[in-house]
């Protein structure tokens, strides 16, 4: 099996064009971590070959379609880390017959094919093509997300879940429906009586772990929450 090409930056695989790419992802042989050059961000994401497919996805899944998928993934969970987001959240109550609802609002994002992502060699086990992905930050990135170590900025954690019948689609379900737990459990700490809404904003505090777990996508989320604003119902 020869070298691929998986340890070239992104520039390099914007020169080589998607073919190349996707014979990468094929033949390049697995290495350690500790190969890869130091970043502020390195994680393993992966990608299916065979999952449930919507109308008109390609299936099994190419190569190249599984490498794309993966850089757009780790774009998306490392500007969830830099940047995040804006949540509004209003509880379930069923008493005033109110349903939940969690909105997200992106604050920032890596484009997948920014020069800075750069890939490592691909595993490809079981149906599954699986990459460590690092991005260098620029140190105005560093900085802030140094800024969320403390105050106003609180911790907290959640175990998100999507089901597998959405396919890829549900990696980010999953990841959403994490945030959306660990707002949720902040609140039950920080405010005794169930609010009308709330807001604030939400970033990851470390790359989510992702399972395909009882089919089920599941992700264990680790996130810093800012609350900037908390209605209650007494005000109404």
């Amino acid at each position: 099996m020869g070298r691929g090409v998986l340890g070239a930056n992104r520039r390099g695989f914007a020169l080589l064009g998607p073919l190349v790419l996707a014979l990468a992802f094929s033949c390049a042989p697995a290495e350690a971590q500790s190969d890869y050059a130091p970043s502020s961000f390195r994680a393993e994401f992966w990608a299916e070959s065979q999952p449930v497919s919507g109308s008109g996805d390609p299936w099994p899944v190419p190569p190249e379609e599984r490498a794309r998928r993966i850089q757009e993934e780790a774009a998306w969970v490392y500007s969830g880390m830099i940047w995040g987001f804006e949540f509004s959240y209003t509880p379930y109550d069923k008493v005033r017959r109110i349903d939940e609802r969690f909105e997200l609002t992106s604050l920032g994002s890596i484009r997948a094919d920014d020069e800075r992502l750069s890939f490592g060699p691909a595993k490809v086990k079981d149906e599954e093509t699986r990459a460590f992905v690092a991005y260098r930050p620029l140190p105005a990135e560093e900085a802030r997300v140094e800024s969320y170590s403390g105050e106003p900025w609180r911790s907290s954690q959640g175990i998100g879940r999507a089901d597998y019948i959405l396919g890829w689609k549900g990696h980010r379900a999953s990841y959403e429906d994490g945030l959306r737990e660990a707002v949720r459990e902040l609140l039950r700490l920080i405010e005794p009586n169930k609010p009308r809404l709330v807001r604030g904003r939400v970033v990851f505090e470390r790359v989510p772990p992702l399972a395909l777990d009882g089919g089920f996508y599941t992700c264990q989320v680790r996130v810093r929450v800012e609350v900037s604003e908390i209605q209650r119902y007494e005000v109404y």
